[in-house]
């Protein structure tokens, strides 16, 4: 026993040091043919870091698979065409990676190299062919579905662990604790082929880290990145084909649900709003906590420890009888959509106080109310939203305050007039709800900006026009009438865009 586990100690030592070694060597390749990540527009890297970290990966797991599957084949346990389709798939997915870190692929061409990939290991027998239902009896899904079932989870799980690659050793790093995590219920299965390939794959990612953790020298690449997802899948699949459950899928899901959800929620949030699934945009988790103001370092460490806390999870779940194992996962999908409500919660209160605190350095000295300025930067905030969401838009509220220029010169004291004026403007800043916005417009005019909810906007024009109507008479002012005007958006232009016109002068 204590020699099984020196020598899977030593896999893992002898990609450790291979990637040691490669990973600079790597970079200082990448530097001299000018594969590199320039900095700006999403990337919030401050200089040109060097590619080729993939490579560094690749080659260090490679080399030590390869010597272990020659020198021990009866302890990979993997058959010949097996070991050649995860060579080819591996070799695909690597030389897709590269190809994009150089000429940047369109999606499909991307997405085709990921499917070929996932092709190779369905025709090496490395396939989802059938799975146990937690409920009760089998799914046989035979070769034709379970080759298309495994290309699908194979391109999942690259692009999964594709996008979550966005900070300094985050996509490494939760590769390392995903390794460790199935290292763990490999040994527990006593499957000798899972120990062996995690154990390769943890110590060519610790390695690799010592370089990517921030601030990095060297990133994955589009090839890193897609390669560890491309392993990870492959893992997955043959633990699938040792234990025949679905909770041998369940497993890699449990202990990657960070990036697996990442994704899930990419793919959300760009088909709701009509935009290819496969652009770029800033919003994934890692950019929402950046945005928050933590440090991008402690960002990395707070994913790390919530994978750290899924793989855990996932390895109770191997502990547990499987009639809870449907609870559990529940209970887990519960958990991570209370965070990501609770995530949501807190940007939008953070926002709330944002604006409050611009508003407040921004206020108009005549009027007491928002500048013109602030009121044009909502505008452009709110334009943006709703471009982003179908389901969003917007009102301004043009209230003309018909003889408020009489009721001013009717005072001969600039003071008093200052005071009546800015009585009229009060009753506008007092009436309308914390969303709104209320800038004064000049001459006789102020305009409201209201979310459009519902019958909201409708009900606020009733409500200003009553309270003024009161007002004038409870307190015995000169007469004057409140005309309102409507410019929604999306919708007619008007006076959105001439608020775009003078925020990009006031620019």
């Amino acid at each position: 026993m204590m020699s099984q586990w020196i020598f899977y100690a030593t896999l893992f030592v002898g990609a450790l040091v291979l990637a040691l070694i490669c990973t600079p060597a790597a970079g200082r390749l990448a530097l001299r043919v000018g594969c590199v990540d320039r900095p700006g527009g999403r990337k919030i890297h401050a200089r040109n870091i060097p590619y080729f970290g993939g490579v560094a990966v690749f080659c260090s797991f490679m080399a030590v698979f390869l010597v272990t599957a020659i020198k021990f084949p009866a302890l990979l346990a993997m058959k010949e065409k097996a070991v050649t389709g995860f060579l080819c798939g591996g070799t695909l997915i690597l030389l897709t990676g590269l190809i994009d870190d150089f000429r940047s692929l369109r999606p499909l061409w991307k997405l085709g190299g990921q499917v070929l990939a996932g092709t190779s290991i369905a025709w090496a027998g490395v396939r989802i062919e059938f799975l146990t239902n937690p409920l009760g009896g089998d799914f046989h899904l035979g070769p034709v579905i379970g080759g298309i079932v495994t290309v699908l989870w194979v391109v999942a799980m690259v692009n999964a662990m594709n996008l979550i690659d966005g900070l300094d050793g985050l996509a490494s790093g939760v590769a390392l604790i995903g390794s460790f995590t199935l290292f763990a219920v490999a040994g527990h299965r006593g499957d000798l082929t899972g120990m062996a390939v995690t154990a390769i794959l943890a110590g060519s990612c610790l390695g690799f880290l010592r370089y990517n953790f921030f601030p990095a020298r060297i990133f994955l690449g589009d090839a890193g990145s897609m390669f560890l997802g491309f392993t990870l899948s492959v893992i997955g699949i043959a633990g699938l084909q040792k234990g025949a459950t679905m909770m041998a899928l369940m497993i890699p899901l449990a202990a990657l649900g960070v990036p697996v959800l990442d994704t899930l929620m990419a793919v959300i949030r760009r088909s709701k709003v009509r935009k290819n699934i496969f652009s770029a945009d800033g919003e994934h988790l890692h950019h929402r906590l950046v945005r928050l103001g933590i440090r991008e370092k402690n960002v990395v460490l707070l994913i790390y420890f919530f994978c750290i806390h899924l793989g855990l999870t996932a390895f109770v779940l191997t502990l547990i009888p499987s009639e809870y194992t449907l609870m559990m996962l529940t209970l887990i999908a519960m958990g991570i959509f209370f965070s990501i409500k609770t995530l949501g919660f807190i940007e939008e209160k953070m926002a709330v106080r944002l604006r409050s605190s611009e508003k407040t350095a921004m206020i108009d000295p005549k009027s007491g109310l928002a500048s013109f300025q602030y009121m044009s930067r909502r505008v452009i905030d709110e334009i943006r939203r709703c471009d982003r969401y179908d389901d969003r838009n917007f009102a301004l509220l043009l209230f003309d305050v018909a003889g408020l220029q009489a009721y001013l010169s009717s005072a001969s004291d600039p003071e008093e007039q200052r005071r009546r004026f800015r009585r009229v403007a009060l009753f506008f800043e007092e009436n309308v709800r914390a969303t709104d916005v209320v800038s004064y417009m000049g001459e006789e005019s102020f305009v409201v900006m209201t979310p459009e909810e519902g019958e909201g906007m409708h009900y606020l024009i009733e409500r200003l026009k009553t309270i003024f109507t009161n007002t004038l008479a409870q307190e015995g002012m000169q007469p004057m009438a409140l005309k309102v005007r409507v410019v929604e958006y999306p919708g007619s232009g008007g006076i959105v865009q001439e608020l775009l016109r003078d925020a990009v002068e006031v620019a």
